[in-house]
């Protein structure tokens, strides 16, 4: 059972969302980098290729839901705080 928190990470619960330009690019540029590669490499060197960017979305993912659930987590503190001072 996942939290609330990863359901509106993993887009179950979809807020209005922003359109970030620069990582939209920079994800283009690795899927077409990764298609290229791909095509280039064969047997071993394209095994290890994929182990790494297998392994690379997997922490990546990990540290994004992560990142996601503490800077919420935070976000929820500090509106704690403005409402309450005294509460710490």
């Amino acid at each position: 059972m996942q939290s609330v928190l990863e359901d509106l990470f993993f887009g179950e619960i979809q807020p209005s969302i922003c359109k970030n330009a620069r990582a939209k690019k920079a994800g283009r540029i690795m899927d077409e980098n990764e298609e290229i590669l791909m095509k280039l490499l064969e047997g071993k060197e394209k095994k290890l290729f994929l182990e790494l960017v297998n392994a690379q979305g997997e922490v990546n993912g990990s540290s994004a839901v992560e990142n996601f659930i503490c800077g919420f987590k935070l976000g929820v503190r500090m509106l704690m705080e403005g409402l309450s001072p005294d509460l710490k």
